[in-house]
């Protein structure tokens, strides 16, 4: 059934056309991924769709009484609202009741909240309460914080949260993964799939959207094209278009074809993949598995061999690193040689960006010690927007004002070293005020590149770009000869670039997985599975018999299931606000960790007593 139509739709800005005359339907039940590079206008496009701005020309169709929620790129600006306010909000007037009356019942104003309740019963409000509730705890989210306390990936959950608490008919997201860790999107995934109503979404997180589309709408120079299948299938359509494509522009005009075929010529090749890369990262993957083998899991062995030993980037002998009593890293092993890349995982606040610190030296280890190599020469990849002049050109920002940089010890004119991400010769020489974020994200990359390095670190590296650029730094990093340390959270990245992956399993320990993100997932359920048959053995022997609890031990046992989950629920928050960086200059940073510590320790404790009272 049609849900909204697309009739010759058509959105300028300035001089570029965003929309060309678009015709499409979108029908109930679709789940849709809008594809298309940065700067060609996805963003617009769902603005249209959500009504917040206006197309110059044709007409949008919208069945009557069609609810529509956005969720925007951008995480909100800082403001006190509690996250049970602004989820409220997304229930329109009857939000805005049921919130003003859980602020008069939080105050204390039980005059004022009367009043408000009986409105609510009134408008048999009172299910719309309990929807709230249950979002929130969906999300693990507390109703009672605000805003302006939570970093980008808990502002992403709350504005998620308000988006799908009003189970509208059509669901928009824009990169609604970026910033979360891999159990929160593999969580969001999970939830989009069981989403009755329809989606759309713009992300580059290839493995999040190959998990739930089965319909692709493709933004390309302003024209919107229809694949009605999965990911998958898309990718093999797209390139037989492409290759079509190519060959049309090649007869009609060489020469004026000649920049865009060269970008539709290099999609094709890294989306075929060259076959030498993967079998050289095989065998990287194959090197780290026999050096593990030899030296075991317990211990790393120093290296003797003078040729060996110079190969070694990082040497890390048994670290710990706690902040006052909250110990981030236990004890940590890992040898590091040139030219591996490794990647880093686990949830926010986990310690991922201490541990690069570690590494790099800019904190030093309470116990154990790390032996760096005496000539890294690093180029690091962290929110460096703040370098971004707007008024300065593309090219300018790259090269400092140069018409040749050096890569890779060859000189090369500074714009040709652009078209390698993609950018044309007129972008090249546009400000930078002109780009999109995505745009600006791969300017920066380019920047990082274009240094003269032997160790490459970047963090999330992979927010705002789209799948081509995506693909693009894929095949740069694989074929870059130094050492790579990324932290990611998109799957497919990290699969087709890493030949081993720290992951921060929480309470301080760290292991190390040869391979990728599936290798990980692989071996860990090894290691469940042996520790589920050392638990059936322990489980198989005779048990006490169980002894009746008294009123007070059912009473305790019946109330801690929510206190365990209020409990986890501010354990998360503050774990969050651990993850910001400008958490630290905050004065009362140690009181706060010193007291997450606290928690989780109590925390423990509950489920100890819950298992003790629940086995009688």
């Amino acid at each position: 059934m049609p849900l909204i139509t697309l009739d010759n739709l058509s959105l300028r800005f300035a001089e570029k056309s965003i929309l060309f005359e678009v015709n499409a339907t979108i029908h109930r039940g679709d789940k849709i991924a809008l594809i298309g590079r940065n700067g060609e206008g996805k963003s617009s496009l769902m603005k249209v769709l959500a009504g917040i701005i206006q197309a110059d020309d044709g007409n949008l169709k919208i069945k009557n009484s069609t609810t529509i929620s956005y969720l925007e790129q951008s995480p909100p600006d800082d403001n006190d609202l509690t996250l049970f306010e602004i989820v409220a909000q997304g229930l329109g007037d009857i939000g805005e009741l049921l919130a003003k009356y859980q602020i008069c019942l939080n105050n204390g104003n039980i005059d004022e909240s009367t009043a408000y309740q009986d409105e609510i019963e009134r408008k048999d409000a009172w299910h719309y309460l309990n929807k709230i509730e249950t979002i929130l705890n969906r999300f693990t989210l507390d109703s009672k914080a605000t805003l302006s306390t939570l970093s980008g990936g808990w502002r992403r959950r709350v504005m998620l949260a308000k988006a799908l608490v009003q189970e509208p008919d059509l669901l928009l997201l824009d990169e609604p993964t970026n910033h979360m860790d891999i159990t929160a999107i593999l969580d969001l995934e999970k939830m989009l799939k069981d989403f009755h109503g329809t989606l759309m979404l713009i992300s580059h997180d290839r493995s999040f959207v190959k998990g739930i589309v089965n319909k692709v709408f493709d933004l390309d120079r302003g024209n919107l094209a229809i694949f009605d299948c999965g990911y998958s299938d898309y990718i093999k359509r797209k390139d037989s278009l492409l290759n079509a494509e190519e060959l049309a522009n090649a007869r009609f005009d060489k020469k004026l074809a000649q920049e865009e075929t060269w970008i539709r010529q290099g999609i094709k090749a890294r989306r075929t993949r060259n076959e030498g890369r993967v079998r050289a990262l095989e065998e990287m993957r194959q090197t780290s598995v026999s050096r593990r083998k030899q030296q075991g899991k317990a211990r790393i062995h120093t290296l003797e061999d003078e040729q060996r030993v110079s190969k070694i980037v990082f040497e890390v002998k048994k670290i710990s690193y706690q902040i006052g009593e909250l110990e981030l890293v236990k004890e940590f092993s890992a040898l590091i040689l040139k030219g591996e890349k490794i990647g880093i995982i686990g949830g926010n606040g986990s310690g991922k960006s201490t541990l690069i610190r570690l590494l790099l030296g800019e904190l030093q280890p309470d116990k154990g010690n790390i032996r760096r190599s005496k000539t890294i020469e690093l180029a690091y990849f962290d929110q460096m927007r703040e370098m971004l002049e707007p008024n300065m050109k593309a090219m300018d920002f790259v090269s400092g004002g140069r018409d040749y940089i050096n890569v890779n010890g060859k000189d090369k004119h500074v714009i040709g070293y652009l078209r390698q991400f993609l950018f044309t010769g007129k972008q090249s020489m546009a400000p930078i005020r002109m780009f999109s974020g995505g745009e600006k994200n791969r300017l920066m990359l380019a920047k990082i590149l274009s240094q003269p390095a032997n160790l490459l670190v970047l963090d999330e590296p992979t927010n705002d770009l789209d799948v081509e650029t995506l693909e693009l730094l894929e095949e740069m990093l694989v074929d870059y000869a130094g050492t790579v340390i990324l932290i990611s959270h998109d799957r497919t990245f990290l699969n087709n670039i890493v030949s081993s992956t720290i992951v921060m399993e929480g309470d301080a320990n760290i292991e190390q997985y040869i391979g990728g993100y599936d290798d990980y997932l692989s071996q860990r359920s090894e290691q469940l599975e042996l520790k589920s048959k050392n638990k059936t053995k322990v489980a198989n022997k005779p048990k006490k018999a169980q002894t009746k609890l008294s009123y007070k031990e059912q009473q305790q046992l019946n109330e801690l299931p929510k206190k365990i989950e209020n409990l986890e629920n501010t354990i998360a928050v503050a774990q969050e606000q651990l993850s910001d960086p400008a958490f630290y200059q905050n004065p009362d940073a140690q009181n706060i960790t010193i007291g997450l510590s606290k928690m989780e320790f109590e925390l423990e404790q509950m489920y100890d007593k819950w298992s003790e009272l629940d086995n009688g």
